[in-house]
């Protein structure tokens, strides 16, 4: 124990030994550590406390100190050999004060009592350390996991809501945002708290060790509270001056967003354990938004396709033209999220325009006499109708609309941009597709949706010209059919061509078995979309190399049921339903989604079942190369009464043998 003398010299002279402790620190790490936030006095205080305590009386409060201060290192970040320099700083001071003041024994025992209290610290730092080291594997886990739990919805507005927050809690951060990162890497606030319609902060660049970090090296990059030297621009001001974190969202190895978070303490730290984590919980972040962005890309491309076949239906079930053109402007309006969508077709040979069709919101704003008596082919300005004219989409402004529309109309309903795409038959202008949209300008046009509206304008055009042609129709049916169908391959690479093939092999055997042609018809449909359920199978089971566990067998089997549903609204695909429904249904009644036997089979169905396994096994597969012709017709022998029906599999063979090879050319 020390001597009194030397205890109380130390008590009295605390606040010099701490001050000559402090200014006796050399390693440039420990320096850097306290601007960032670390409190290297904090440390030095309570090993001086422990020293100056009485090792002999009831030192809990001391000994908590210490602990304190190990979780407080463990928790800042600071290394073991940073803390080190502290010790040498502290001892240095202490003796330094006590030089000429106390004998030997006396400094060995304050030795040994700085020993003591470095020990514990070190055993604290160390049990700190390991719940920390459990805390960051246990958030590495739920960082890994966050794509199969929450990100199961693939709705992207709350998969990033989701997200941000994830990152805040882990962080203990108080703003964040997700931002976009264009060819020229200039940010914009997409989503979070910091989204804002401020022009000055609409753009955003990084420069520096910033810009080098997120885009070149992938990796975080943070600046902590107060520092005058930034990379940040913009972005330091966002955060009102506190400390920034910014984590690159990596997909395929290119930075395609920044995650921003901002807030929390003043003189906040982050140590390279919440680095770590932060950083691939980003990643996964980023992987799981561009799965949903895919998924909503696809669902929408279902979505703009069943539009298009209904609009094809409309204009195939009835001659009546103004139907026809309700119709399709009815379906734009929900498939394109503007206020209104209007035809207006040519009257005369003067050139005089009428709404033939409208359908939205302003409707009612129509007014009698001048808008509904049309305008005059002068009233389009002479760049706009020259574009028109060679059949390309115009975007106006509402005070260029005026022929179209009420200008005062427009601005009421927040009508910020008229798209006009033209109409034409024979090279010959007929009439304009107008769609008025709110809230947007013509270069936030998405290039998607204009070409979706061109499908749309080019349908409504073949409408005005066919009207009278109803029995030509039937190539535009199978046609965008078979678009449908295509939208499975990009899914599943392997089966590319297979609806097609499946096709081929089906319509032999209801030749064979002189199906009428009604069925044929029908047969043709189902076997161009027999897999359509399979776009809502994930990708990874679709692939996957080896065999598939039960559970992901079971996923697979739903696909007839989910292809009846993607075609249920189609009313024309009501004949080819139970064929896709019941194509995986077993002779026997093995099969699936119903168990349905022999004959309760549909006839189109059990041929479409040999055609379908036929032709996959004749195809390379993830699991396996394609079966020779005659494995493969060994396999439809040995599985005839099971899973096929017997005179299917007859009137196949039939077909194999008067051709002698496979039908189809590989």
């Amino acid at each position: 124990m020390a001597s009194k003398a030397g205890k109380d010299l130390l008590k009295e002279e605390r606040e010099s030994v701490l001050s000559r402790a402090l200014d006796a620190l050399i390693l440039p790490e420990i320096k850097n550590e306290n601007r960032n936030g670390l409190d290297s006095r904090k440390t030095i205080a309570a090993l001086l406390d422990y020293v100056i305590d009485d090792e002999d009386s009831d030192n809990a409060a001391a000994e908590k100190g210490l602990k304190v201060v190990a979780g407080y290192l463990s928790d800042n970040g600071m290394t073991w050999n940073s803390a080190e320099g502290l010790w040498r700083a502290l001892i240095a001071s202490i003796f330094e004060h006590l030089d000429g003041k106390s004998d030997r024994a006396e400094l060995s025992r304050i030795s040994g009592r700085l020993l003591q209290a470095q020990a514990k610290i070190f055993e604290s730092f160390m049990d700190a350390e390991g719940r920390k080291r459990a805390r960051l594997t246990r958030e590495l886990r739920e960082a890994d996991r966050f794509p199969d739990t929450i990100a199961a919805t693939l709705d992207p507005i709350t998969l990033t809501r989701l997200g941000i927050d994830r990152l805040k809690e882990l962080l203990h951060m108080d703003r964040g945002a997700i931002m976009s990162v264009d060819t020229d890497r200039r940010l914009r606030v997409k989503a979070g708290e910091l989204a804002t319609s401020s022009d000055d902060l609409t753009v955003l660049e990084l420069k520096g060790h910033a810009a080098l970090n997120l885009f070149e090296l992938g990796e975080p990059y943070w600046e902590g509270y107060g520092e005058d030297v930034s990379s940040l621009g913009g972005l330091k001001a966002m955060g009102g001056g506190n400390a920034v974190l910014l984590l690159p969202m990596i997909v395929r190895g290119r930075t395609t967003g920044i995650v921003y978070l901002c807030g929390g303490p003043e003189r906040r730290v982050f140590s390279p354990e919440e680095i770590e984590v932060a950083g691939r919980f980003a990643n996964r972040l980023a992987v799981a938004l561009e799965n949903a962005s895919l998924h909503a890309r696809e669902q929408r491309k279902i979505k703009e396709m069943v539009a298009l076949l209904e609009i094809t239906r409309a204009i195939n079930s009835t001659l009546d033209l103004r139907e026809i053109l309700l119709k399709v402007v009815q379906m734009t309006v929900d498939l394109c999220g503007v206020v209104m969508c209007a035809i207006y077709l040519q009257e005369d040979e003067a050139g005089r325009f009428v709404p033939a069709a409208s359908y939205g919101f302003i409707e009612e704003g129509w007014r009698g006499g001048d808008v509904r008596a049309g305008f005059s082919i002068e009233g389009v300005n002479a760049r706009e109708l020259k574009e028109l004219r060679s059949g390309e989409p115009v975007a106006l402004p509402p005070s260029q609309a005026e022929c179209l529309f009420h200008t005062d109309v427009l601005e009421e309903h927040g009508v910020d941009l008229v798209f006009v795409f033209p109409l034409r038959s024979k090279e010959q202008l007929t009439g304009f597709f107008a769609l008025f949209y709110p809230c947007r300008e013509a270069g936030d046009l998405d290039m998607e949706d204009v070409e979706v509206v061109r499908a749309i304008a080019a349908q409504a055009s073949m409408a005005i010209e066919n009207a009278a042609l109803y029995e030509d129709i039937e190539k535009s049916y199978f046609s965008t059919v078979k678009a449908l169908a295509k939208a499975i391959e990009v899914k599943d690479p392997y089966t590319h061509g297979h609806s097609e093939r499946v096709t081929e092999y089906a319509l032999l055997i209801a030749e064979a078995m002189n199906l009428e042609d009604r069925d044929k018809q029908k047969l043709k449909y189902a076997a161009t979309l027999h897999d359509i359920g399979k776009i809502g199978i994930a990708g990874r089971v679709l692939n996957k190399p080896g065999s598939l566990t039960e559970e992901e067998y079971r996923h697979v089997k739903t696909h007839p049921l989910l292809g009846d549903s993607i075609i249920e609204p189609v009313e024309f695909l009501q004949g080819p339903r139970p064929i896709i429904l019941h194509h995986h249904e077993h002779y026997d009644g093995s099969g699936y989604p119903l168990g349905l036997k022999g004959e309760g089979i549909p006839l189109c169905a059990r041929i479409l079942s040999v055609a379908d396994a036929f032709e996959a096994m004749r195809s390379d597969r993830p699991y396996r190369q394609a079966l020779s012709l005659e494995k493969a017709r060994s396999e439809l022998v040995r599985n005839a009464g099971t899973q096929f029906d017997p005179m299917v599999v007859e009137a196949f063979l039939g077909i194999l043998d008067n051709i002698g090879k496979d039908p189809i050319e590989r």
